[in-house]
């Protein structure tokens, strides 16, 4: 019983921080948050850890991926953002993301069609 009284104790006063944090953002901030549902928002969420995405497992072998990719087409890695796009589309697909699936998907399609290569 105890535990239950404190139990909702904590999820009032929970809400009620929740809505001070709402009610003190800007328009902008506060429509940002009821387009995503304002149930689904937890402001206290610990923040993402920016070098987990960099050195997870998926994200080393995407990066061998790529690197293997550009020693077997001859290219160097010259444009940053061209170097960008390839790891994003083999992290997706090792992560199995539908994006990344469609534009694979798409790539291998239109090989199959025989478009000329520019550039």
């Amino acid at each position: 019983m105890a535990g239950d009284k404190e139990e909702r104790q904590d999820k009032e006063e929970y809400e009620i921080r929740k809505k001070a944090i709402f009610d003190s953002m800007a328009q902008r901030g506060r429509e940002r948050i009821l387009r995503i549902g304002y149930e689904n928002w937890d402001p206290f969420q610990q923040p993402k850890d920016p070098r987990e995405r960099i050195f997870s497992p998926i994200s080393q072998q995407s990066m061998a991926m790529v690197d293997e990719f550009y020693r077997a087409a001859g290219l160097s890695k010259e444009s940053v953002s061209l170097h960008k796009e390839l790891f994003e589309l083999c992290r997706g697909l090792l992560m199995e993301e539908s994006r990344a699936r469609a534009i694979f998907d798409l790539c291998l399609w239109l090989k199959e069609k025989g478009l000329p290569r520019t550039g």
